[in-house]
């Protein structure tokens, strides 16, 4: 019969790789291999918000814990998986923790990146930099119980000043502004385990990750229009910009560097990790277009996930982790999560964000080569976790 203490260890780490933003499927992999070292039998069913443990061998003992849905922290990510691995008289890792400003540093970067990977005008990319303060500053007016409420709050307060900077007669696109904004709030990685947790047939926890992410959608693109009838209330209306890009060729190059470390900033990874996580990133940014081989993006974006899932894959297995770790820069630049509110923008308020024709549909084309990606490269070479 296994001890109350060891048992606890098992909740404890099942509890910790839930709070760290590891896929459902993977928690319960990970919590039964740890369990298994320590001679104890384990069965685990996991979803986005509840897991739920029983031990035979104990009277049937049951542990059901309810859960707030996950953060990402990759870091913490990590160091859980080494202390599953690793023997029990080694130390386990400190987890990495990025300062304050730091991360206010990166939360700054990543807009101006963004718009940088699009194409913007300066001015748009100037002013992109104070947005990202605000929406850090955001972040740390909703915690705890009111972190609910930080898309909302942080798009709004996008679209009201956005509204201010148009009604001055700056040259920038409103919307694609406000977007690059709160991209950071932009569900890719709860998008990307959805996927991924529906191409291994997890469809409780697929579809309630896909529902998050859909909430999550929601509350940007409400917040942003609320914020834009606001500031036009006060201020004006806010003259439509139509797409112009004025970013030279090699900026472009050094937004994508940008926004990957900010990414991994944020998400708290190792510094290694990040560097690690970078080939993924330039194919996530690059690979849909000229991996295609003349069939097309969609043809692209599958060769491109394919490729990101077998790059951190074979990483993951070689640093004894998992792929999540080094697929997250390239996935977030890849999922559409930012295309849908794009189409629903341009679909309400019928202005060209983009040049991209039917964006929404691209989007939906996305997701289903992005899928199909990840069930090809699975097949192909799988997490050592499913061996």
């Amino acid at each position: 019969m296994p001890s109350k203490y060891r048992i606890s260890k098992i909740v404890e780490v099942g509890d910790t790789l839930h709070r760290c933003g590891c896929a459902p499927y993977k928690l319960e992999k990970y919590t039964q291999h740890y369990a298994q070292k320590h001679n104890v039998s384990v069965s685990v069913q996991a979803t986005p918000t509840t897991i739920n443990y029983q031990f035979p061998d104990d009277e049937n003992a049951v542990v059901m814990k309810r859960h707030q849905p996950a953060s990402i922290n990759l870091g913490l990510l990590a160091n859980t998986i080494i202390r599953i691995h690793q023997p029990n008289h080694e130390p386990l890792p400190e987890p990495v923790g990025y300062s304050k400003w730091v991360t206010a540093l990166a939360n700054m970067s990543i807009p101006p990146a963004y718009l940088v990977l699009i194409g913007s005008t300066m001015d748009a990319i100037y002013f992109a930099i104070l947005l990202g303060f605000i929406v850090w500053l955001s972040q740390q007016i909703c915690k705890g119980r009111r972190a609910i409420a930080v898309e909302f709050l942080a798009s709004m307060l996008t679209g009201i000043f956005v509204a201010y900077v148009a009604s001055t007669g700056y040259n920038i696109p409103v919307w694609a502004l406000c977007i690059a904004s709160i991209i950071l709030f932009v569900p890719g990685l709860s998008i990307a385990n959805a996927l991924e947790c529906l191409a291994f047939n997890d469809l409780v926890s697929g579809t309630a990750l896909l529902g998050q992410s859909a909430l999550a959608l929601i509350k940007l693109f409400v917040g942003i229009v609320i914020g834009l009838n606001i500031g036009e209330a006060i201020w004006g209306q806010a003259e439509a910009s139509n797409y112009m890009n004025e970013v030279p060729q090699w900026l472009h190059i050094a937004g994508l560097f940008i926004i990957s470390t900010a990414i991994g900033i944020i998400f708290n990874a190792r510094p290694k990790d990040i560097l690690l996580g970078i080939p993924v990133a330039i194919l996530g940014m690059w690979g849909p277009l000229y991996l295609g081989f003349g069939s097309g993006w969609v043809v692209g974006t599958w060769v491109t996930t394919v490729l990101i899932t077998l790059y951190g894959t074979w990483v993951a297995n070689k640093m004894q982790l998992t792929g999540a770790i080094y697929i997250v820069q390239g996935i977030i630049i890849l999922v559409p999560g930012s295309r849908v509110l794009i189409s629903a923008s341009q679909s309400v308020f019928e202005q060209s964000i983009l040049p991209i024709p039917s964006i929404g549909l691209s989007a939906l084309f996305m997701f289903s080569a992005i899928v199909a990606g990840q069930v090809t490269a699975y097949s192909i070479y799988s997490p050592r976790i499913e061996r």
